[in-house]
């Protein structure tokens, strides 16, 4: 993978995520892929030819009023600390950019109808809508995530920015090897 990203012509952007994380060799990862030429997001922003990415990995715990709440057990409250930081690392991101043209790139889905497909039972570990709220308060020009792998392409923010689902198999279903996005 790295020689594909030294060979790719254009700017490539991106988050971790987490199997990334999961190998517990996270700054192993980072530095092969930022020597790879990838511009890794971690609560920043690049900006390439008028459009400004701005990425974090974000987390789970859940969407809509079946949003996990900082109540009960400590364990929990820890949980939902995490989410919250991730947004608030979304936030202070965004607050920095002064670009028109803004992409949010995300590990895990801001809203539901792109995890759609899913089992059920697993929507909570797919992202959160706390990071939806977050989006809402900026002009955002698209939000692209991973991490769903059967969810559904296409859907959008409660106040309407476009969100895609591009875990690969999703990509993949749709026919098409990439995907092009005007913003």
């Amino acid at each position: 993978m790295p020689e594909d990203l030294r060979a790719c012509s254009i700017p490539v952007v991106g988050v971790l995520g987490n199997h990334d994380y999961e190998s517990d060799q996270v700054e192993e990862v980072e530095k092969i892929l930022k020597a790879a030429g990838m511009h890794l997001l971690n609560g920043q922003s690049y900006e390439t030819n008028g459009v400004a990415f701005v990425g974090v990995k974000g987390f789970v715990g859940g969407f809509g009023r079946r949003m996990l709440a900082s109540f009960g057990e400590a364990v929990l409250k820890t949980f939902v600390a995490e989410s919250v930081k991730e947004a608030m690392r979304l936030e202070n991101a965004m607050r920095a950019v002064g670009n028109e043209r803004a992409v949010v790139v995300l590990h895990y889905a801001p809203i539901v109808d792109t995890v759609e497909g899913e089992p059920l039972e697993i929507f909570p570990f797919l992202g959160s809508s706390r990071l939806s709220e977050t989006i809402d308060r900026f002009k955002v020009s698209a939000v692209v995530h991973g991490h769903a792998h059967h969810g559904r392409y296409q859907g959008h923010t409660p106040r309407g920015a476009p969100v895609y689902n591009v875990a690969f198999a999703v990509e993949k279903s749709t026919g098409r090897p990439y995907a092009l996005i005007k913003v």
